[in-house]
């Protein structure tokens, strides 16, 4: 699995509803860089280790069929072609990590004209 596998699977859960997403343990933002580094992914500058667990917040009455039917059905399957193992369960009590956040700690405007 490459880091563009990663990429692929946050963006069809995304696009299927997920209201909240982790990767391996690190929260997702709209800042969160995953990326490849040499033989590593890494999620927020930080190495994966397999097997990457990828975990969702959402509708679980909606979320894993939307996400199935839509761009993820690609990654459904997987085992049939590649043994590549996908697992999709749902949970009631699901609890993801809080984001990293940055933090501002000077700040001043811009000047006109710059």
């Amino acid at each position: 699995m490459l880091s563009r596998d990663v990429v692929f699977v946050v963006n069809a859960l995304w696009a299927a509803g997920a209201e909240a997403i982790a990767v391996d343990g690190q929260r997702l933002s709209s800042r969160t860089a995953i990326r490849f580094a040499g033989d590593a992914i890494l999620v927020n500058f930080r190495p994966l280790v397999p097997p990457y667990r990828i975990q969702a917040i959402g509708d679980p009455d909606t979320l894993p069929a939307a996400f199935a039917e839509g761009a993820g059905a690609a990654y459904v399957n997987l085992g049939d072609n590649f043994g590549v193992v996908t697992k999709v369960d749902t949970s009631d009590d699901l609890v993801l990590p809080a984001a990293t956040s940055l933090t501002v700690t000077t700040s001043r405007p811009l000047k006109e004209g710059s």
